[in-house]
């Protein structure tokens, strides 16, 4: 939500920067162009219909589908994780 008990949620967001990905649902319309400029996934404004949090959840599944690393770059990653341990 956008107006939370010691921050907002786009304090959230900010904090949290490439660590998550983020949707907000709130009844208040006026932070929706600082939701995406954080790079949020959607805006939701309640109350929320079934067809259009359906479509929020296409969207980051979307999105999460495209962050998943190729098998290749996942070797290569691994590899670099075991050389600094080792």
């Amino acid at each position: 939500d956008i107006q939370m008990p010691g921050m907002t949620g786009i304090d959230v967001v900010r904090q949290a920067a490439g660590r998550c990905l983020f949707v907000f649902v709130t009844a208040y319309d006026t932070y929706a162009i600082e939701a995406f400029e954080q790079n949020a996934i959607d805006y939701l404004l309640k109350p929320v219909s079934d067809e259009r949090l359906t479509k929020t959840v296409k969207r980051l599944k979307d999105r999460l589908a495209d962050a998943v690393p190729a098998p290749d770059m996942m070797t290569a990653v691994l590899g670099c994780i075991t050389e600094i341990w080792m």
